[in-house]
């Protein structure tokens, strides 16, 4: 009843420990809590009553807490930063007191050239100011992500601590009852663990409480001079300058300040919030640190006994071991986010933001400026509402399990993502993939051009169903955009190659020459032959064609007279097709349903094409086919044309892909 009273008297210990609970409980369920999704950034906020506003907004009925600069509703990211910035505090803190405490005991038990050592050590770390030193840290491991920031927090501090307890160890160590165990022939670790550490630890409690509010405030420094835990970005003009304030990418408290430098006078509340969250939880750490060495203070009036101290103490361990291993140990251990973990993160915060959303793609992105293939440099993944062209993309900057980011209308990648459907799902491994790809020209592209970007899609189109892996490998040009050089396809169930689909191929050609979604409009195909010794190369007969072109106009602008042509030369070496992008007075139909010109070859061929071509080559006289598409009554056929070279004499055959008959018009 004596512990119960004085520790109810103890309003510093009742209140810290409130709120550290209070941290703690939100820390766990912060997720649950928060009302939507921390990273959809919004350009535009609508509200209920017609009335719409630009972020960064006030506190209202939406958003309780109001918005950040981009749009980002602070509640939901104060609630899912606690466990990461709890988690990064609980880390640093651990770091520090294995160091300070093995170092400090070291120093004042065994003395002599040890406790020398120690000291100056401790000294001259001591003489850093922490706040630069934890800045160099961090830069200089900023390619370790959460784990070089965690390394940071806790290279600083420790050297404090462990002069506290050397101080301490010392004192203990000349006490009467450690001269009577050592009378009673115990040795030094038997002493060291039932007399030092057991005396050490009221004392400890309360300064590992006060390390915590340090760790905490020493975190929000670094938010707050822009150093971020899974970095940040600016949007830069010409000359360099930034033009808008930096943007974090984690949900973090600390990094929620640095709003603060450029908000301070416009639009207080942005920092104004977070910042008011970091004081209190530094005040609840202060307070609890302040009641627990009141309440081990032998002399005061507040002094707990041993085993009631000893329950507290085990108490806060255990939850502070439980928060370390639970959640600490893992991010350190995550900081590269697997493409399955990405992909489930990425559904759930779809499901926050677009309920109805289903994956059309997945994209691993590689460049040769940023960690070449040892490390994806973005993770993407598309959504998109059943019968609706609006995308959603969730990204993952560097691989990095914090960096994510959320964001509607925003295509990043150049893909025609008008031609994907849902995916269903996959069987084989993205890498599976990739090293399949550098076998077959991609690790000889990348050593012959510098500057290249590698990009393993996963895709399921409409005029190629099935999910594949679409690897493709590309050096950016200045002011040419992207220049495709190798491309292979990967089947996702099976992991075998697929074949080139070449229509959808030229589709994604021209929907990028066009910038925006693209139709057919015509499609032709060449075959040619004649007698040797003529160049297999551009007279290969009936086997195969010798060139295909495609040509294309926007679908979503009907005005639009533009027309892409994507077209393929068996005899080019590169292998690479065509694009071009003219402008005609009338804009052309475009064609309905799928065309196969091979097929429409085929099936001519056996309804009286071959005959006659085999008539002419017999007399050892050169032919040409010439099939390409045309509308008729609104309606798409295929004509080809067999052409003999030397007379002019011709044949003309239609083929209706409707009905797969062949007529002679």
């Amino acid at each position: 009843m004596n512990d119960l009273r004085r520790a109810v008297s103890n309003l510093p210990l009742i209140l810290g420990l409130l709120g550290v609970l209070v941290i703690g409980l939100v820390a766990l369920f912060g997720p649950q809590l928060a009302p939507g999704d921390p990273q959809a950034q919004r350009v535009i906020l609508f509200y209920p009553d017609g009335r719409f506003e630009a972020p960064p907004t006030p506190p209202d009925e939406l958003f309780f807490l109001g918005t950040d600069p981009l749009g980002r509703d602070q509640a939901s990211r104060l609630l899912y930063g606690a466990r990461l910035t709890l988690g990064a505090t609980l880390l640093g803190l651990a770091g520090r007191v294995v160091l300070g405490l093995a170092l400090g005991i070291l120093a004042g038990w065994r003395r002599g050239r040890a406790d020398i050592a120690i000291t100056w050590l401790t000294n001259a770390v001591a003489g850093v100011p922490q706040l630069m030193l934890a800045l160099l840290i961090a830069v200089a491991m900023r390619e370790h992500g959460f784990l070089g920031f965690v390394v940071a927090l806790a290279a600083v501090g420790w050297a404090e601590l462990a002069q506290f307890v050397r101080a301490e160890v010392i004192r203990i160590r000349a006490s009467a009852y450690v001269d009577a165990a050592r009378a009673t022939g115990a040795r030094g670790l038997a002493i060291l663990r039932t007399h030092v550490l057991r005396a050490l630890t009221p004392q400890l409690a309360g300064v590992l409480a006060l390390e915590a509010g340090s760790v905490l405030l020493l975190l929000a420094e670094l938010g707050f001079i822009g150093l971020f835990i899974s970095g940040g970005a600016a949007y830069l003009s010409d000359s360099g300058g930034p033009i808008l304030p930096i943007r974090d990418r984690a949900p973090e408290w600390g990094q929620m300040l640095a709003g603060a430098r450029h908000y301070a006078f416009s639009h207080q509340y942005v920092a104004f919030i977070p910042g008011v969250v970091v004081v209190a939880a530094v005040t609840a750490f202060n307070l609890l640190g302040e009641g627990l060495r009141a309440a081990s203070d032998p002399f005061g009036p507040k002094r707990l006994s041993p085993r009631a101290l000893g329950v507290i103490g085990r108490s806060l361990g255990t939850l502070a071991l439980v928060g370390v291993v639970g959640y600490g140990v893992v991010t350190a251990g995550s900081g590269e986010i697997t493409f399955s973990d990405a992909l489930r993160q990425a559904r759930e915060a779809a499901a926050r933001v677009q309920p109805r959303a289903e994956l059309i793609a997945g994209v691993i992105r590689f460049r040769a400026s940023s960690h070449a293939l040892e490390r994806p440099e973005k993770l993407n993944f598309y959504f998109r509402d059943p019968g609706e062209k609006t995308l959603l993309r969730v990204g993952f900057v560097d691989a990095d399990p914090n960096a994510m980011e959320v964001k509607r209308f925003d295509a990043e990648d150049e893909l025609p993502f008008e031609s994907y459907r849902p995916i269903s799902g996959t069987a084989i491994a993205w890498e599976a993939a990739l090293r399949a790809a550098e076998e077959r020209g991609g690790r000889a592209y990348r050593a012959a051009n510098n500057g290249w970007i590698t990009t393993v899609a996963l895709v399921d189109e409409v005029e190629d169903p099935g999910p594949k892996y679409a690897v493709s490998y590309a050096r950016r040009i200045i002011g040419s955009g992207s220049i495709t050089g190798v491309r292979v396809a990967i089947d996702a169930a099976t992991g075998e190659m697929r074949g080139q689909n070449e229509l959808a191929d030229a589709t994604r050609r021209a929907a990028t020459a066009l910038a925006g979604p693209v139709q057919l409009s015509r499609a032709s195909a060449l075959w040619r032959w004649q007698p040797p010794p003529a160049p297999s190369g551009l007279a290969a007969g009936a086997d195969r064609p010798l060139g295909r072109s495609y040509s294309f106009v926007r679908a979503d602008l009907p005005d639009d007279r533009r027309i892409a042509s994507v077209s393929y030369d068996a005899s080019s070496q590169s292998g690479l097709p065509f694009v071009s992008v003219l402008s005609q007075q009338v804009r052309p139909p475009v064609v309905s349903g799928r065309v196969d010109l091979v097929r429409a070859f085929q099936r001519v061929e056996e309804s009286g094409g071959r005959e006659l071509r085999l008539a002419w080559e017999r007399s050892r006289r050169a032919w040409s086919a010439d099939a390409s598409t045309a509308i008729v009554d609104g309606a798409t056929l295929v004509n080809i044309f067999y052409i003999a070279q030397d007379s002019g004499e011709r044949a003309q055959f239609r083929y209706d892909p409707r009905s797969d008959t062949v007529t002679r018009p």
